[in-house]
């Protein structure tokens, strides 16, 4: 998980990069707002917090709703020796159904919100949508793994590892 991290954070890094880079050439430097330093970090704190159960939640339900599998299927943790919640689906699904369970969480929670915060100049929602971009980067690198994988082909999370193992049909 450690190596799966480290690729992550360029895979994650990048576009969050592109996206800030957008945001400060439009908007400049500066929060929104008019609340003191403490309130900042909390309200940020909070975000975040929420935001991960988000993003495992959205994992879950994705995987569950196009995969045609019972919510009972996906078990959640937190992988301590790496900092790392998960949701991991227990049964196979198609290829398709992963990639879109595995994408949902970074688009619905860090490129759209992100965007959103460029359009409108809000530094909260920008800030929001770039740090669960990055947090996405996991995802991204599973994505970019399996970019070659037949959308019909069967794939099963992996239990312990980012990523997930492909089956071929036989013949």
């Amino acid at each position: 998980m450690w190596k799966a991290n480290l690729h992550a954070l360029v895979t994650g890094l990048t576009p969050a990069a592109v996206l800030a880079a957008t945001y400060f050439l439009l908007w400049g430097g500066g929060a929104d707002g008019t609340s003191g330093p403490g309130t900042v970090y909390a309200t940020g704190f909070v975000m975040v917090v929420l935001g991960v159960v988000a993003h495992e939640a959205i994992h879950c339900l994705s995987w569950t709703y196009f995969g045609g599998k019972p919510l009972s299927a996906v078990k959640f943790g937190f992988q301590l020796k790496t900092l790392t919640p998960y949701a991991h689906l227990e049964e196979p699904v198609t290829a398709r159904a992963y990639r879109i369970g595995t994408a949902l969480p970074g688009l619905l929670l860090g490129v759209l919100p992100a965007l959103a915060g460029i359009a409108t100049g809000s530094g909260w929602a920008t800030f929001f949508g770039l740090f669960f971009t990055f947090a996405a980067g996991g995802d991204a690198l599973v994505l970019w793994l399996i970019r070659g994988v037949d959308g019909g082909a069967l794939v099963e999370d992996h239990p312990t590892n980012a990523g997930c193992y492909v089956y071929e049909a036989a013949g």
